[in-house]
Order: structure tokens, then C-alpha cells, then sequence
């Protein structure tokens, strides 16, 4: 990682939304994210649950492709006039298969899009979205740092990672709705992550029928915010030169090997 890189941008303050996602209601859905995106005031990152628009309605995916099209270029005009960065996944369709996509946005544009490398199968996503490639896997240079986002089910997989850390990544991105049967796992895993990564994790996940318990962890693996259940919004600085003071007390790895 360039250290002088990460010091110019050294701290800017990261937020969460975390709402239940009711599928197949999509206007309800906007609303209820317009409401909590108010409470996101001077966040220079905001992170969104997986398919927080549309849920996962999948029987009907081409008006939830055509509803997240129409609001993504609201978004996109939220960005601009905020200079904010935004994280969150809709459902895409492209050449008549459908995507759960992935988008990280700053600026007016999409700087990263890839469609979701692992897709959950006891939900049946694999039966109507078309999973990414691991060549779909990378990072993205943002005016606050580089981001790699993971989505949901991805952050069983230690090795997705391993291959966004060699891409020099700073802060790790979770987009998800991850079930209360498995919230332990949830609030285990994102933990571990930026403790076996020693970067920064924003997670944010649905709540409701999910498990809730959106989180800021800094590459100590501490929580620096922390949401249980219900609607809300957490916040938190981040920091990143403490990415090269973990390093420095507990190296465990050259990012290029």
C-alpha cells in the first residue's frame, strides 16, 4: 500500500443504513431509504444492504431490473451534489439473464460494477441470477480511499480477501441480508475479517426477518459502531493511517506476496 496515499486521505466519516427490505415493495423500499439517508449528514461513504431497493422478488425480476435502473441514476445525482461514495447491489438484467450486482458509486458515475461471485443457494439465488467470475473480483480507486465490496454470502470466503487485499485495498465494503439463524456467524465473520485482513469492514445488512447488527470495524477488529435490530443508521470516523499501525505492532504479511 502507498503509505503517502492512504496519510492525504487519512480520516472521513463512514455510515451504514440498515432497514428491512420488504420484497417486491419496491416504492416502499425507496422511501424508507430516502427517510434514513437524511440521518447520513457530512458521511463521505455510505454503505447499503444487499438488494435494498427490490428484496429478492423473484417473480418479478425484470420490473425490479427496470425500478433499480430508474433509481440508480437518482443515486447518482446524490453523489454529486454530496460528494459522497455509495455502496449497495441491485438486480440487473443484462442479455436477458439477471445479475445481483454490486456498484460503488462517487461523483455522478459508477466506478466499479461487478454481478455477485457467490450466490446462496438454500435462498435459490443460483436458480435465477447469474453468479460472477472471479475475474469480476476487484478494487476501486475512490476520493477516499481504495474500496473492494463483498456481498453477503462472499464473506464466507476468505480467499475473495486475500485476492482484494493483493489489490491493495484499504476499506472492505459488505453489502448483505444475512439471516438471523446465522447472525453469530455474521458478527463472528466480519469481525475476523478485518482482524486476518487488518483493514477497515463496513458492513451493512437488512434487519427484520435478518439478522441486523450492521458494523464499522477498524483493522484491530474493534467496533467502532455497531447497530442490533430495528431501522437505523450508524456512523463512525475512519481512520486510515491506523491500517500502517496495525501493520507496523503485528505484521503478518507482505500485501504483494
Amino acid at each position: 500500500m502507498n503509505s503517502k496515499k492512504t496519510m492525504e486521505k487519512a480520516t472521513f466519516k463512514a455510515a451504514c443504513i440498515q432497514f428491512e427490505t420488504e420484497d417486491g415493495n419496491f416504492e416502499k423500499n425507496y422511501n424508507k431509504f430516502l427517510s434514513l439517508f437524511n440521518l447520513t449528514e457530512n458521511a463521505k461513504l455510505i454503505v447499503l444492504p444487499e438488494l435494498f431497493l427490490t428484496g429478492f422478488c423473484y417473480d418479478r425480476l425484470t420490473e425490479a431490473a427496470v425500478f433499480s435502473e430508474k433509481v440508480v441514476s437518482h443515486i447518482l445525482e446524490f453523489s454529486k451534489g454530496l460528494n459522497a461514495v455509495f455502496v449497495y447491489t441491485v438486480i440487473e438484467k443484462i442479455n436477458n439473464s439477471f445479475f445481483n450486482s454490486v456498484h460503488v458509486v462517487e461523483n455522478g458515475n459508477v466506478l466499479l460494477s461487478r454481478p455477485k461471485i457467490k450466490l446462496f443457494s438454500p435462498m435459490e439465488e443460483d436458480k435465477y441470477f447469474k453468479p460472477g467470475s472471479i475475474k469480476d473480483l476487484k478494487t476501486v480507486e475512490t476520493s477516499i480511499g481504495t474500496i473492494a465490496p463483498i456481498v453477503c454470502f462472499e464473506l464466507r470466503f476468505f480467499e475473495l480477501f486475500l485476492k482484494l487485499l493483493q489489490q491493495e485495498a484499504e476499506i472492505f465494503t459488505v453489502s448483505a441480508q444475512w439471516g438471523r439463524a446465522r447472525r453469530e456467524h455474521w458478527e463472528i465473520l466480519t469481525i475476523a475479517r478485518a482482524i486476518e485482513i487488518q483493514r477497515f469492514v463496513i458492513a451493512a445488512n437488512g434487519s427484520g426477518k435478518m439478522a441486523g447488527c450492521s458494523a464499522i470495524i477498524d483493522p484491530w477488529g474493534r467496533n467502532i459502531a455497531k447497530a442490533y435490530d430495528g431501522e437505523t443508521v450508524i456512523s463512525a470516523p475512519v481512520e486510515l493511517y491506523k491500517i500502517k499501525q496495525v501493520e507496523k505492532k503485528l505484521p503478518l504479511r507482505k500485501v504483494n506476496e
